[in-house]
C-alpha cells in the first residue's frame, strides 16, 4: 500500500512537472519583446469610393507562406477566443473568413519586414485586398492566442476593432520570421 502511494505520488508529480515545461516552454523567452504596434488600424467603405484595389502579387505570397501546425492552430483559436470576448460586451460572434486569412498572412509577413500598419512600399495597410479588409491588429513575439488576445484586449485601440458592431468577419495569420518570432495580423470585414 505504501508503495503505491509513493508511485502515485510520483506520477503526479510527474505530471505536474510535465504541464510546467510546457507552460514554460510556450512562453517568450527573455530576450524576446512581446509588442503590439502602436495603434489598431480602421477604416470605413467611404475611404475607397468605387475602386477596389487588389494586389494580386500579395496574394500570391500569401499561398506560398509556409506556418507550422502550431501556429495555424493558434491563429484559428483565437476566433473562439475574440468571440468570447465580444460575447461578454453584447456583440454578435464574427465568422471566420479564408480571404482574410490570406489577407492577413500577407500582412503578416510584411510586419516582420517593417512593423508598421503601412506597408513596406508605403501603401495603406487594406490595400492588399481593399474589398475585404476594414480592420487590422498587429502584435509580435506572442507565442499563443491566449497571451496575444489578451493583449490587444488590453490596448483601447486594438479592444475596439475586436468590438467593433461594424465588423461580421475575421482572419488571423502568423508569420514566423527566421530568428523564430512570431508576427500577428488580425485583419476584419464588413
Amino acid at each position: 500500500m505504501k508503495n503505491r502511494k509513493i508511485l502515485i505520488g510520483i506520477v503526479a508529480l510527474t505530471v505536474a512537472l510535465a504541464a510546467a515545461i510546457g507552460f514554460y516552454v510556450s512562453q517568450p523567452k527573455l530576450n524576446e519583446t512581446a509588442e503590439l504596434d502602436s495603434t489598431a488600424a480602421s477604416r470605413d467603405q467611404s475611404e475607397e469610393g468605387d475602386i477596389h484595389y487588389i494586389d494580386d502579387a500579395a496574394i500570391a505570397l500569401a499561398g506560398a507562406a509556409e506556418s507550422s501546425e502550431d501556429a495555424l492552430s493558434q491563429a484559428r483559436g483565437t476566433l473562439e477566443l475574440v468571440n468570447s470576448r465580444r460575447a461578454d460586451a453584447g456583440l454578435s460572434p464574427l465568422d471566420w473568413d479564408e480571404r482574410l486569412v490570406q489577407a492577413a498572412q500577407v500582412r503578416a509577413q510584411e510586419a516582420a519586414e517593417s512593423f508598421s500598419h503601412t506597408r513596406p512600399n508605403n501603401t495603406e495597410w487594406w490595400t492588399v485586398n481593399s474589398a475585404i479588409m476594414f480592420g487590422e491588429n498587429l502584435a509580435k513575439g506572442y507565442y499563443n492566442a491566449d497571451t496575444v488576445v489578451q493583449a490587444w484586449m488590453d490596448s483601447p485601440t486594438h479592444r475596439a476593432n475586436i468590438e467593433s458592431g461594424d465588423f461580421n468577419t475575421m482572419g488571423v495569420a502568423i508569420f514566423q520570421a527566421p530568428n523564430g518570432s512570431w508576427y500577428w495580423a488580425q485583419a476584419f470585414g464588413v
